[in-house]
């Protein structure tokens, strides 16, 4: 049980703290973030970097020494845009958060009369604070990597594995937890709003 407050209290308190309207308002705002950056940043930066042959996906599956050290001899001529997309992709993380956060916030509001339902957009709050940490550990690796071609760990090359590995295994929980909480939460809300109607006088 302490576990479980020490888990779903911190995100509890954030939905809490700020109204409905807000939480909204942040959503929105999130969501544009979250297309535009894939739209307008992730998409032409990617396309420039492929014309060296390889993407940073492939980086971070590379799982040696050699693959890795290949694939960076390759970036050398379009390496300003594989900085470009690392700066890209922790703005795409943050936006990732708050839209998460906020969407989950508003299903947590509308399921907070029933006990165990609430706790999907619980689950999935606490699922966004992980994948996102696995997503900025991830960076972080290909970054210091990167950043020092000649002479990086190895290890980062293991960290940067492994973190890709969990994040897309939260990740996959993640998002259908979401949608879910989501669905829910509307039908709660029309079901809600059609007793009311139902209980109104003739």
């Amino acid at each position: 049980m302490q576990l479980l407050d020490a888990l779903f209290g911190p995100v509890e308190r954030y939905s809490d703290a700020i109204p409905a309207r807000i939480h909204g308002i942040v959503a929105v705002v999130s969501f544009c973030t979250f297309v535009g950056v894939i739209a307008l940043g992730f998409v032409p930066v990617t396309r420039r970097i492929e014309t060296s042959g390889y993407s940073t996906a492939d980086l971070q599956a590379a799982t040696s020494r050699a693959e890795v050290d290949t694939i960076l001899q390759a970036f050398e001529p379009v390496m300003e845009s594989v900085m470009l997309l690392s700066v890209l992709d922790y703005i795409f993380i943050v936006a990732g958060f708050f839209l998460f956060f906020s969407l989950h916030s508003l299903s947590l509001k509308t399921l907070a009369v029933h006990n165990r339902l609430v706790l999907i957009p619980k689950v999935g709050m606490v699922l966004t604070v992980v994948s996102r940490l696995l997503d900025s550990l991830e960076n972080l690796w290909v970054i210091l990597i990167y950043t020092n071609p000649d002479d990086y760990a190895t290890i980062l090359i293991d960290l940067m594995n492994t973190s890709e590995s969990l994040k897309w295994m939260i990740v996959s929980i993640g998002y259908p937890t979401l949608g879910i909480a989501i669905v829910l939460a509307l039908l709660t809300r029309f079901t809600s709003l059609f007793d009311g109607r139902s209980e109104s006088p003739q």
